[in-house]
């Protein structure tokens, strides 16, 4: 089993790119390898909510909702930390424009339709501290309502190399890490918040 704090994946994740390939490539793979597992699991298309942050972990998120829309899936999005993007959110974000199947909204959609999945794109494992209040709100929707809920990488709230939970950090039901488990996902403290834990191939040793 491999283990990384946050420093250590990105020293990874550099060293791929050295070799030859891209940030961009290594979402790619990151949002495919997570769509394809959920796909797997849920060969009946339904309806889904990913709830972004600003930087690539919601990058993570607008991936999956590319690749699952194309398989007949309703993505709702719902935006909790504004449009300032990182440069790869952004990217992918521009993907989904006119797309069929995807609906931009508030976070008020949360409470108001039902889902099948509710997708955690809000933090990556680089967090830590409190969660804004909007994002707590969105947190505790999240974790009172019906549906498969789902964490790219680590549950936000969840602060990857030390396990300190925030008070509203999002309990998952499934948590897909990328390339290698965090210290946080085998933690005590930390794993009752991840549920189910999938680490993923993304091309990165």
């Amino acid at each position: 089993m491999k283990v990384y704090t946050a420093e250590q994946m990105r020293e990874h994740e550099r060293l791929a790119v050295e070799r030859g390939t891209s940030y961009r490539q290594l979402m790619e793979n990151a949002g495919s390898a997570a769509a394809q597992d959920i796909l797997r699991r849920y060969p009946q298309s339904g309806r889904a909510l990913i709830l972004c942050g600003k930087g690539n972990n919601a990058g993570d998120g607008l991936v999956i909702a590319r690749l699952l829309q194309a398989e007949g899936w309703q993505i709702d999005i719902v935006f909790l930390l504004g449009k300032q993007l990182s440069e790869l959110a952004e990217l992918n974000d521009q993907l989904l424009q006119g797309l069929p199947n995807i609906q931009f909204c508030e976070i008020k959609c949360l409470s108001e339709n039902r889902y099948d999945l509710i997708i955690d794109g809000i933090f990556g494992t680089g967090f830590s501290g409190r969660i804004p209040a909007e994002v707590a709100a969105a947190c505790r929707l999240a974790n009172q309502a019906a549906g498969t809920k789902i964490a790219l990488d680590i549950p936000s709230g969840l602060n990857g190399d030390s396990a300190e939970a925030d008070q509203d950090t999002f309990r998952a039901d499934l948590t897909y890490t990328f390339a290698a488990y965090k210290p946080a996902h085998i933690h005590p403290a930390g794993a009752p918040y991840c549920g189910e834990i999938v680490c993923l191939d993304i091309g990165i040793d």
